[in-house]
């Protein structure tokens, strides 16, 4: 029998009578009610702070504080890209071109990363501008095409860099970073 502090005698003499087992019976009861409240406001609780994390990891990517919809991070990308190319910003470039890259011009010249930052750093290949326009993007998990037309500005070894182009560039997703391997210029032909 428990004896309990501020219980009168007939409570005391109910809870005499009580088999042992009731007793526990009941605590347990009361404790199961209790677990389910708590259970009940935590996993509330928990269930919008999962969200929020979800929110959040969605919104941002860690490495580059773009959003993490690769097509949004890539049209970034491009357009860091073409400002490093009308700068001539070699480090930037080596950011951004995979150590692999190739590039061909619309002349069909070829050049390696190695190529394109040292031509860039000579000044040998110079652009005043770089637009493009009709870009469209296809993406197959860690690797992206870019399709679209270019206008550009420039000067290739002295010579007017061909103004009008079709560009193809592939992009790859190499530990966690988009990098630009591939580069193709297509001269634009007007169609009569």
């Amino acid at each position: 029998m428990i004896l309990r502090l501020g219980t009168s005698n007939t409570a005391v003499r109910r809870m005499a009578a009580q088999p042992r087992w009731l007793e526990v019976r009941q605590s347990l009861r009361a404790a199961i009610a209790l677990e389910k409240k708590i259970s009940a406001h935590m996993k509330i609780l928990l269930r919008g702070l999962a969200i929020v994390a979800a929110l959040l990891t969605g919104c941002v990517s860690p490495e580059s504080g773009v959003k993490s919809d690769p097509v949004t991070a890539l049209r970034q990308l491009d357009q860091e890209r073409i400002q490093a190319q009308i700068g001539a910003d070699a480090a930037a470039l080596n950011r951004l071109y995979a150590e692999d890259f190739i590039g061909i011009g619309p002349s069909g010249t070829v050049r390696t990363k190695a190529q394109v930052l040292a031509d860039f750093t000579s000044g040998s290949l110079r652009f005043q501008s770089i637009t493009t326009d009709d870009v469209q993007w296809g993406v197959y998990g860690d690797t992206a095409v870019e399709t679209g037309r270019s206008t550009m500005n420039g000067q290739d070894r002295g010579k007017t860099v061909p103004r009008d182009n079709r560009f193809t560039r592939v992009w790859v997703k190499r530990q966690g970073r988009w990098q630009l391997v591939m580069n193709h210029y297509s001269l634009l032909v007007t169609q009569r």
